[in-house]
């Protein structure tokens, strides 16, 4: 980020207790890293901890029932909006890298932040991430019958104010705290939630948003054997607009061969390359 993001910006670094101090020295004036737990909207209590299911961990709290860490993740991303002043969030999960250069004025056009949404539009049975989907239509009150765009990607523009309506609507509808619509559920995507709530029940929406169809981020979500060639292939061919990759931890991808490709970015486009360039 630091290569390659212009603008104003502050990064905000969220991790879990025992990893705080692995992180904490990177904190500067446009960076900083908190914990989880003061992030996390609502107490939560740790139940077990699953070691042979990679690590996963359950959490209990009165509002949200039983949470598995992924929806921790989610409520933190909600949650955030709650507790900084900026009017624009961009989300950017921790294993995707930025490879070319970035202003942060290419999120927002007269006024209005960037909202990505991927057409066409889709039954639920015909979408690929259909159980993410069919939770967040149920959570919203939303048709089951109706067809609906994407909203996934891995560098994800949301408005504050957005989330923050979005929340209200949750509370009355669940007759609480926001977080209630997350009570005992195992599947669901924060970033479906928030489109799908900017895009069919927020008849305001299009005075904070304007639509992008264009993924910011390049993802592989699943895939075997990667070898140096088709690492390279994927790090150096980003379509037009798209400006970082993202590479599954799961993957177990080997770092000296991305650590190459990072290289080869840094010396193409990085702040100190001679000369900049601004293009692929």
């Amino acid at each position: 980020m630091d290569e390659f993001l212009d603008g104003d910006w502050h990064h905000y670094v969220i991790v879990d207790k025992p990893h705080f101090e692995m992180f904490k020295h990177l904190e500067s004036n446009r960076r900083s890293v908190w914990l989880t737990d003061d992030v996390v909207p609502v107490k939560m209590k740790l139940i077990f901890h699953m070691p042979f299911l990679g690590g996963r961990s359950v959490w209990w709290s009165r509002e949200t029932g039983l949470s598995i860490g992924w929806h921790m993740q989610q409520m933190v991303k909600i949650g955030m909006a709650h507790l900084v002043k900026q009017d624009g969030l961009v989300y950017v999960d921790s294993d995707v890298f930025f490879l070319r250069p970035f202003h942060t004025r290419e999120m927002s056009r007269d006024g209005r932040l960037r909202f990505y949404k991927g057409p066409p539009r889709k039954k639920l049975d015909a979408i690929g991430n259909a159980k993410l989907t069919k939770a967040s239509v149920k959570m919203l009150g939303l048709p089951e019958d109706g067809a609906y765009f994407g909203y996934i990607d891995n560098v994800v523009t949301w408005s504050r104010a957005e989330v923050i309506s979005m929340c209200d609507y949750l509370g009355k509808r669940y007759g609480g705290h926001w977080s209630r619509a997350f009570r005992n559920r195992i599947q669901l995507s924060e970033y479906m939630l928030y489109g799908l709530y900017a895009d069919e029940i927020d008849k305001t929406s299009s005075e904070r948003l304007y639509d992008e169809h264009v993924q910011l981020c390049r993802t592989i979500w699943g895939a075997d054997g990667l070898t140096g060639t088709n690492i390279a292939d994927f790090c150096q061919n980003l379509r037009p607009g798209q400006v970082a990759i993202g590479m599954q931890s799961f993957l177990n991808v080997d770092m000296k061969l991305l650590q190459e490709q990072f290289e080869i970015a840094l010396a193409r486009f990085g702040k100190g390359a001679t000369p900049r360039k601004t293009s692929a």
